[in-house]
């Protein structure tokens, strides 16, 4: 059985194309991109980036004995942008996820940590299926998750960058 160090994938060159960085200093909370949708799609893209370090870790290590891919579910996410999109409109939020952290409407959640300057993720281990020497790889499932991933991140940067657009040229005054 070989052993050694994990390999850690660093690349973020499929999501990073688009042209727009989560962690730029013009998206950060406050001014022109704390109004309507660009809030949301900040986290999203900050969600997505973080989660592509994950996928591509899980790609790295596929072939390793031993080795636990780890996640964090999406759904958990969509749900916080759910429920803080509810608390800005003033609705009634369930009382688990009511729990303000100081930072907008969202809230903290088991895997996902909001903070002033992005997202924390902790990931926990998927329940796939393990083989033989332990690992619980699914090449397809990794790259099946690669893909939406960065469609997610594709799609999010894309709108923020046309919304924050339209805000420039009004501002300006200028089409």
């Amino acid at each position: 059985m070989r052993r050694g160090r994990r390999r850690t994938c660093t690349s973020k060159a499929r999501i990073a194309d688009v042209g727009v960085h989560p962690e730029d200093p013009d998206m950060s909370d406050g001014g022109i991109s704390s109004t309507g949708a660009l809030p949301y799609l900040r986290r999203m893209m900050q969600f997505s980036w973080q989660r592509n370090s994950l996928l591509a870790d899980a790609a790295a290590n596929i072939d390793d004995p031993n080795y636990h891919r780890r996640d964090v579910p999406v759904a958990e996410f969509q749900a916080a942008m759910k429920t803080a999109r509810e608390r800005e409109q003033g609705l009634p939020v369930p009382m688990p996820m009511s729990i303000a952290n100081g930072h907008g409407p969202f809230s903290d959640t088991e895997s996902i940590r909001f903070t002033a300057d992005g997202i924390r993720l902790n990931p926990v281990e998927s329940g796939d299926f393990r083989q033989h020497d332990g690992n619980d790889r699914n090449l397809e499932r990794v790259m099946q998750d690669l893909a939406e991933n960065a469609l997610a991140f594709r799609l999010a940067s894309e709108l923020f960058r046309k919304e924050h657009d339209i805000l420039r040229a009004a501002i300006r005054e200028r089409p």
